[in-house]
């Protein structure tokens, strides 16, 4: 066998051996952290960790010779397999709010380490809090009238309908302006972008206030009183504000159509209540 041959192949079994050797070792670690994630939810079952069992996690480290880095990516898998669980369900309660705060605090993780699962779950808190009449308050980019206040602000585009609709075209959710049912969303929503029966024309902003709902843009300015909203028809990129009688002026095209939706309905019912007030003994 010429030297050459030799030579490539120690070599080439120098590389498998390197290569079985570091295979064998990042699965031991895999193992370790599988064993320490195993160790850590069993102490976490109860909702508390103890000195005892910290410790006891911190000696298992030790002994497996896991890093920090390592021990905390476990705990962020951890985490996000209780926040994924909330966010399948597009709902969040207060007690699995308190829950999740818990379960960070155990964790020992920051709100910096879970910057990129906090944006989800500040959607779900703010879906819960409109959903609770809690309606955010912000700076309005028009002119409100005295007493008026802007509650949400997003980029919209402005489309009409044209031409007939389709039987089964454009499948969406109807909210009531009226009423005191929680906000739902469950139901089959199709887009509206797609649709040959609604064409785009112009691009702007949508302002919710306490009381009317503004588009503003490039070319139009309409204007719908929260009072004349009978129902909301939602889908999943926009929504179509149904006034008293079926009237309807437009579809919004907006990114979060769901949120946008819980809002207008919120502040159309508050603002009913203001003009129309519930007499005692009588309903909504």
């Amino acid at each position: 066998m010429p030297l050459w041959s030799s030579a490539l192949l120690a070599l080439l079994s120098l590389f498998v051996l390197l290569f079985a050797i570091a295979a064998h070792l990042q699965s031991r670690r895999r193992a370790a952290r599988l064993l320490y994630q195993r160790r850590l939810e069993v102490a976490l079952s109860d909702g508390t960790l103890t000195p005892e069992e910290i410790a006891e996690l911190e000696g298992l480290r030790l002994a497996k010779d896991l890093s920090q880095m390592e021990v905390r990516m476990v705990a962020r898998s951890i985490y996000r397999r209780a926040l994924r669980t909330v966010l399948n369900e597009e709902r969040l309660t207060p007690e699995e709010d308190r829950a999740l705060l818990e379960l960070q605090a155990q964790l020992g993780l920051t709100d910096r380490e879970l910057q990129d699962d906090h944006l989800q779950l500040s959607r779900l808190r703010l879906l819960a809090q409109v959903d609770a009449g809690q309606l955010p308050e912000i700076d309005a980019p028009i002119a409100l009238v005295p007493h008026e206040r802007c509650h949400w602000v997003v980029q919209a585009t402005f489309a009409e309908r044209i031409g007939p609709m389709r039987a089964g075209e454009m499948r969406g959710i109807r909210l009531s302006a009226s009423g005191t049912e929680p906000f739902r969303v469950d139901g089959a929503r199709d887009e509206l972008r797609p649709s040959e029966s609604i064409l785009p024309v112009d691009l702007g902003i949508l302002v919710v206030t306490s009381r009317r709902t503004v588009f503003q843009g490039a070319k139009r300015t309409v204007s719908i009183p929260h009072a004349r909203v009978d129902t909301i028809v939602l889908f999943r990129d926009g929504l179509i504000p149904e006034e008293v009688g079926g009237h309807t002026r437009g579809c919004l095209l907006v990114d979060d159509a769901e949120l946008t939706a819980a809002v207008l309905q919120q502040a159309a019912r508050k603002r009913r209540a203001e003009i129309r007030p519930v007499r005692p003994g009588k309903s909504a």
